[in-house]
């Protein structure tokens, strides 16, 4: 038996062939209700993945065509779950761990077709961002006007943010279901966003050269222009960044440079000793290497 099916790695209709099938049929006794409840283990005949498939139809299960005759139709479910457009975040992992938790829920509502549930989500992703990015103050309405005056979003994806807070409040608070076809549309504007704000630094980090905006990514970057032929010697925070100098604007520089002649003044840090005298730093050790690729607040 050869039948078309929804396949969730080819991302649409697809031949399928039968591996297995378990057939269920039976009637309320006296033979006016009927039903048939057949389960099938399904693969497709493109990519070869296999699903499983249950089709359920009964007596009462009709409809009237064009010309006015009745017709039966079937119920077709198809697991796992799948998304009928649009896709999921493929780099889920360098999300912040409670988006990633709120985003993955909200996938697995769209899948179910729970899609009220899937529009508190979407709003419930937006509240994790802001709060991920410390704006906290005021209602979501001004949080994300913060986002935009902030400089995390262009006013245009700020109006989309808009969009998806009506339609999660209309959801919530007034019951009202939304359109499946509004749903996707507003999953690829958050995908967008958090790939742009989360995903894509953290994948180039490792990579290419990204300017450098907090204290914890500036030392790091100090460790690892340390060499063992340095130990002993007097240098310049200048003289040991070297070329990524240019990663650190200018305000960032004098205020991560003052951080850590505080954090060595404290005992914080063993590598490296700061010379009041002559203004520099001398080399004590070569500490391990860090990478940069991952988003640090990553949880396993």
């Amino acid at each position: 038996m050869k039948q078309k099916c929804f396949c969730r790695n080819c991302g649409g209709i697809r031949n399928h062939k039968e591996l297995h099938k378990v057939e269920r049929k039976g009637s309320d006794g006296e033979g006016y209700f009927q039903w048939i409840d057949n389960y099938l283990i399904i693969e497709c005949e493109g990519c070869e993945t296999v699903s499983f498939l249950n089709v359920y139809g009964n007596t009462e299960m009709t409809y009237t065509d064009q010309q006015g005759n009745f017709e039966y139709y079937d119920d077709e479910t198809i697991y796992p779950n799948y998304l009928e457009k649009s896709s999921e975040i493929s780099e889920i992992s360098y999300l912040p761990q409670k988006i990633k938790e709120i985003y993955s829920e909200t996938i697995k509502a769209l899948k179910a077709k729970a899609f009220i549930l899937t529009a508190g989500g979407l709003r419930a992703i937006i509240e994790a961002i802001c709060n991920e990015l410390k704006i906290k103050k005021g209602n979501l309405e001004e949080r994300i006007n913060l986002l935009h005056n902030k400089g995390h979003l262009t006013i245009s994806e700020s109006h989309r943010l808009h969009s998806i807070r009506f339609l999660g409040n209309d959801a919530l608070h007034e019951i009202e279901t939304p359109k499946k076809e509004h749903l996707y549309l507003l999953l690829d504007i958050i995908n967008h966003l958090l790939t742009n704000l989360f995903i894509n630094d953290a994948i180039i980090k490792d990579k290419i050269e990204t300017m450098v905006n907090d204290f914890e990514d500036f030392q790091k970057i100090i460790q690892n222009k340390l060499s063992k032929d340095m130990i002993g010697n007097e240098f310049t925070i200048s003289e040991i960044l070297g070329k990524s100098k240019r990663l650190i604007s200018k305000p960032n520089f004098q205020k991560f440079e003052q951080d850590l002649q505080e954090e060595i003044k404290n005992g914080k840090y063993s590598y490296l000793e700061f010379n009041e005298e002559t203004n520099k730093f001398t080399v004590k050790e070569v500490s391990k290497k860090f990478n940069f690729g991952v988003y640090r607040n990553i949880k396993p």
